[in-house]
């Protein structure tokens, strides 16, 4: 009898944390949610390169965290978007002697310590470019949502 129960805990056991455990995924869409502080990461398969973009705290700007840059010789970004039926976009590179760096790209224009940011930002999407030391070249791409 007491094997029984202990089997039985065991089991339902088993099958509560199956159900609390989420599997972890690579999540290529940052959360839309207002307020979110949730960050979302890659690994750059076999590269030991890492990016993690994150929505600035009032959804004007993206930032881009590099890490382990390392493997590298060149890395390049690029983040497009639309907006009110114009496209935009920002271009830019890291330096992987910098062994770890951050970039924040803005929505928008500033000049003079004025910004102009835009509105109705749609499809926005972030491509990350990395060569690697092994001539291998490494292309990640993120989904974003305002």
């Amino acid at each position: 009898m007491y094997k029984m129960k202990k089997i039985a805990i065991v089991t339902a056991l088993i099958i509560l944390f199956s159900f609390a455990v989420e599997p972890v995924n690579a999540a290529k869409t940052l959360p839309q949610a207002k307020g979110a502080k949730t960050t979302v990461s890659k690994k750059m398969s076999g590269s030991g390169i890492s990016v993690t973009p994150k929505l600035r705290g009032d959804r004007r700007a993206l930032l881009i965290y590099f890490s382990s840059l390392q493997n590298a010789n060149r890395v390049s970004y690029l983040l497009t978007y639309q907006t009110n039926d114009l496209k935009q976009g920002v271009e830019g590179s890291v330096n992987p002697s910098e062994g770890s760096a951050t970039r924040e790209t803005l929505f928008g224009t500033c000049s003079a310590n004025v910004c102009r940011y835009h509105d109705n930002i749609t499809n926005m999407k972030l491509e990350v470019t990395a060569q690697l030391k092994s001539g291998k070249n490494l292309i990640k791409r993120y989904k974003i949502r305002i």
